[in-house]
């Protein structure tokens, strides 16, 4: 399997050290204040051990939500929330503002405070179904709950090394159909979606991507929002795709992060997938999160 670049092949700056999280995916970066200005050096090897290893966590900052967007501005231009074209919610907190808060907790009306709530989550990757997906997300610990709550990523790389022969030539140049039904733990009824297309964000993306920076192919598909390949019936695509998001939710293709109050980790989207783990319901559980615009795909 492929792996991460190694640490010792990431650009220095004189305080900051990288160790990997995990043999498959992920970067670790130690030795800087987020909440002070970033100088050009510093922002170089960032942004490398980000675009070679796919995630890049620092632990341990305070941040204000001005200081996360400066952080998340190193990367590229902040992207604007989607709005769907027929709204499912009853009710959606702060849809204008760029900063999300991912939480369970609810305002003194019972109303959500934020979005996606309670709950395990299956992996998926963020904005696929939009004709120009955000390419990078940030997430920052707020409140974490004592036990769960973890967030898993896995390598789409290292998934798209996996393939065998036979997989990768069935889906060459093809297209495949990104859909969000604003589920978390199950993905839109292949059945009916066609009836309900127009009520959803949908696109139809190629499935295999070439990363801008990096040259590397990536699979771009998840369990959650990928649904149907193009030129294949419902039941070859539904084989396909089953058999690919098995190679990349592989044990050995998995980095689990257990937040800690303060961690802030920003993962590329055209490379890796995310997904989310239970957690006891009577306890809290917050994030802010940012996303940076990204370019249509080829």
């Amino acid at each position: 399997m492929a792996t991460q670049v190694k640490a010792t092949q990431l650009k220095k700056t004189e305080n900051l050290e990288f160790v990997p999280l995990s043999p498959a995916i992920g970067m670790e970066a130690r030795g800087i204040d987020l909440s002070k200005p970033v100088d050009a050096a510093t922002r170089a090897a960032l942004r490398q051990a980000w675009v070679e290893n796919s995630i890049l966590l620092v632990r341990g900052q305070d941040l204000t939500e001005d200081e996360q967007f400066a952080y998340a501005r190193l990367f590229g231009e902040v992207a604007a929330r989607v709005k769907p074209p027929v709204e499912k919610r009853a009710y959606r907190a702060d849809p204008e503002n760029p900063m999300q808060l991912v939480t369970n907790r609810l305002d003194d009306q019972g109303r959500p405070l934020g979005s996606l709530g309670d709950g395990e989550m299956w992996f998926h990757t963020d904005k696929c179904y939009v004709e120009k997906p955000h390419r990078a997300s940030f997430l920052y610990a707020v409140e974490i709950p004592t036990e769960g709550g973890h967030t898993k990523f896995a390598s789409l790389y290292n998934a798209y090394d996996r393939l065998p022969a036979d997989i990768k030539s069935r889906i060459e140049g093809r297209k495949v159909l990104q859909v969000y039904d604003y589920g978390k733990d199950q993905a839109a009824d292949l059945d009916d979606i066609d009836a309900r297309l127009d009520e959803l964000l949908h696109y139809w993306q190629p499935i295999v991507v070439t990363n801008p920076d990096t040259g590397r192919k990536a699979v771009y598909v998840s369990r959650l929002m990928s649904l149907r390949i193009e030129g294949m019936d419902a039941a070859e695509s539904r084989e396909v795709l089953d058999t690919i998001c098995d190679i990349v939710e592989a044990d050995d293709n998995v980095y689990e992060h257990v937040w800690r109050p303060g961690d802030i980790v920003v993962w590329d989207n055209l490379s890796c997938v995310h997904a989310r783990t239970d957690w006891p319901r009577e306890q809290r559980r917050t994030l802010r999160r940012v996303t940076i615009r990204g370019d249509a795909l080829s």
